[in-house]
């Protein structure tokens, strides 16, 4: 892999960078005798000539046997051999022994950690991701050691390093499939390989260009990518960097091979497993050639290079497990960083669970309401038919008494009445008979339309966050959400995007199915524009969210037009800096701060315009900055709760009656807050009915 390439090139630029070298005049045998056979040096002196020593010499094993000496000898000097067990770990890694390689390595970090070296720290970092790169099997440790070492090379102004260390960034990234990160990263490296007026830097570069390749392959941006990889393949050629070539000739037939040209793919994997002698380059080589000529029907070489792939994949295994057992090692130290970092990677694996999920959900959301609209127009013909077909018939058994009344009082006429009223009866039992039949109709009706708006909430729950999942991010939270109907226009929304959690309270025009067909549209924007394009910037998410919606419902401020909308509190919380970032779409917030033992509640006003439907100007939206404070409750919340009707004498409970109740109960804990506001709006409605939708999130700093 490329990735391995860089990483050697790093490695070695380290090696050479920081080498003091041999004392002047001597040569390694000249020193290696001193040690050995002169009486006068003292155990100091000793060790820090075979320091000089084990920089030098290039033998492997008799590299390791100096670097014990140096190991023991500090240990009766009670000195700390970060050095000795820095050049041990390098010569373990060049002779493949990579588990007693990173468990030097963790020695010389531990030491460099005690003495406050950080740069020989960062150094040391790197040369541990780069052995969890050989192993092809830990991207997660291999990425958590590099951006340590990066954060001490951008501390330190180095910049060289940082380029090599960014660049193991970027590849780590695209190991794991992070496509996006990998983009970013990899091209901030290209520019930094460019600046840099070296030799090594020619070479780096053009492998930082293939991996962009290959990065852009897995973005299936198809045509950048062989473009970026022949120059690659080109460049590295005459450049002498075989496995670069290998893997980028490798990934180039791959693409190949999407595009449906087989031959040409088959010659491009040929000449990669010609390359390179590497078990990995030639393991992804042999599955490639085997899938080719599988499709191309050569079932015979098919066999053979799918042969070749499980030795090679054996041997990869063989290294894969050596590591693992290595990697016990470092347990102890790296539980707590590594807990943080494995529910970070789990959060986003389940993050893009959700978004596939959501879209199904979407789409069956979109087909289920749009049959329930059609079904609830035929359903209101059909009533409305009934309706005058009941009038009607209402009429006729009227006109029908009249005339039974009259026969009764005509005696001369009464057996010829007699007749006609039986007639009438008859009929009347007819009209009854189709009375009941259509009031069947109706009632079954109406339950298929009850029970297709039931499932909708259904759907419509699972386009919420989970409650759990604010409890999660915000701790200290509650949400009280009482739709007005079985499905609702108001909505919460929460996703958390590196530092910053991003937290809305929405209130769609209309409720019911009307509203609740809104609130998925909102979601589904609100998903696309944080999580998607990590849009952070608070009045950014309404502009970027209002330009959706009218898009979407084709809105342009004419009066004929589609007045639906949305209005909405926003607010970003940068969790690192603690500042939240509040903008409004007509719904204000309120912050409560305790000063001086006093509670006071501040309103941050909302843009007077909706996201959607607006005859006036669409002026950007505007962002407040608070700066939080420990103890802080600041709550978001739709209309419905200070428009409700009740008391006695059937009004609104009014903005400043719900001031008032939230400097009342603020302190309460917030599950206690929500059973309180729960039950006041009960007791203002009594017993008439809720006017709208209602929703209040509180959250304590």
């Amino acid at each position: 892999m490329s990735h391995r390439i860089i990483s050697a090139i790093l490695v070695a630029f380290l090696t050479v960078v920081s080498s003091p070298g041999l004392v002047k005049g001597q040569s390694i045998d000249s020193l290696l005798y001193l040690i050995d056979n002169d009486p006068d040096i003292n155990d100091s002196e000793k060790y820090d000539l075979l320091c000089q020593v084990i920089q030098d010499i290039t033998d492997t094993e008799s590299k390791i046997l100096y670097c014990d000496q140096a190991i023991e000898l500090a240990q009766k000097l009670d000195v700390l051999p970060a050095l000795p067990y820095l050049t041990k770990g390098e010569a373990c890694l060049d002779s493949d022994d990579l588990a007693m390689a990173l468990e030097c390595f963790i020695q010389a970090a531990s030491f460099y950690e005690q003495n406050g070296d950080d740069l020989d720290l960062g150094k040391t970092y790197v040369y541990m991701a780069n052995t969890y790169n050989l192993s092809h099997g830990f991207p997660e440790n291999e990425k958590f050691y590099i951006q340590k070492a990066i954060e001490i090379f951008e501390q330190e102004k180095d910049s060289i390093r940082l380029a090599f260390a960014l660049h193991n960034l970027g590849y780590a990234n695209y190991s794991m499939g992070h496509y996006d990160s990998a983009l970013v990263v990899f091209t901030k490296t290209l520019g930094l390989f460019k600046k840099l007026d070296k030799p090594y830097a020619t070479n780096a570069y053009f492998v930082c260009l293939g991996n962009l390749g290959l990065v852009y392959s897995g973005l299936s941006d198809f045509d950048r990518a062989k473009e970026f990889l022949l120059t690659a393949i080109d460049t590295l050629t005459g450049l002498g960097d075989e496995n670069a070539v290998a893997e980028f000739m490798t990934g180039y037939a791959s693409i190949l091979q999407q595009n449906g040209e087989i031959k040409q793919a088959i010659a491009y994997a040929s000449g990669a497993l010609k390359k390179t002698d590497s078990p990995y380059f030639q393991r992804e080589a042999s599955r490639l050639l085997a899938r080719l000529y599988e499709i191309s029907g050569r079932f015979d070489s098919a066999y053979y290079y799918q042969s070749q792939f499980i030795v090679a994949n054996d041997l990869q295994k063989n290294m894969d497990n050596v590591l693992k057992m290595a990697d016990l090692l470092t347990e102890y130290k790296m539980a707590k960083q590594q807990a943080a970092i494995d529910e970070l990677e789990k959060n986003k694996r389940l993050r893009n669970i959700t978004n596939i999920g959501l879209g199904i959900i979407l789409i069956l959301a979109i087909w289920l309401i749009t049959s329930y609209y059609f079904n609830l127009k035929r359903s209101r013909k059909l009533t409305r038919a009934l309706e005058e077909r009941r009038v009607l018939l209402v009429k006729q058994s009227s006109e029908l008494q009249e005339k039974n009344d009259k026969i009764l009082m005509a005696n001369e006429e009464l057996t010829v009445l007699n007749e006609a009223i039986s007639k009438q009866n008859a009929h009347i039992l007819e009209v009854n008979e189709e009375l009941t039949v259509l009031n069947e109709a109706i009632n079954k009706q109406k339950n298929e339309i009850l029970d297709s708006i039931t499932y909708a909430k259904k759907i419509q729950a699972a386009m919420f966050p989970p409650e759990q999942y604010f409890h999660e991010i915000l701790n200290d939270v509650f949400i009280l959400f009482k739709p007005r109907d079985i499905v609702s226009g108001d909505f919460f929304w929460m996703k958390q995007v590196n530092q910053y959690v991003i937290l809305a309270a929405a209130d769609c025009t209309g409720h019911g199915v009307p509203g609740a067909f809104m609130s998925l549209l909102g979601i589904s924007f609100l998903n696309e524009i944080v999580q998607r394009r990590e849009i952070t910037q608070a009045n950014q998410v309404l502009n970027e969210l209002r330009k959706q919606i009218r898009n979407s419902l084709r809105q342009h401020g004419q009066a004929e037009e589609s007045k639906d909308g949305i209005d909405m509190a926003l607010c970003v919380i940068d969790e690192k800096h603690r500042v939240l970032q509040y903008s409004g779409a007509n719904n204000p917030l309120y912050l409560i701060r305790d000063k001086n033992g006093a509670s006071e509640l501040t309103e941050f006003k909302a843009d007077k315009m909706p996201l959607g439907y607006y005859q006036g100007s669409f002026n950007p939206f505007t962002k407040q900055d608070i700066q939080l404070e420990y103890g802080d409750v600041f709550y978001l919340f739709s209309d419905g709760f200070v428009d409700q009707k009740g008391g006695k004498e059937n009004k609104k409970f009014m903005s400043k009656k719900f001031k008032d109740l939230l400097i009342k109960i603020h302190q309460e804990p917030m599950e206690e807050q929500k059973n309180i506001l729960d039950k006041t709006i009960k007791d203002w409605m009594g017993d008439g009915a809720q006017i709208d939708d209602i929703l209040v999130i509180g959250v304590r700093v």
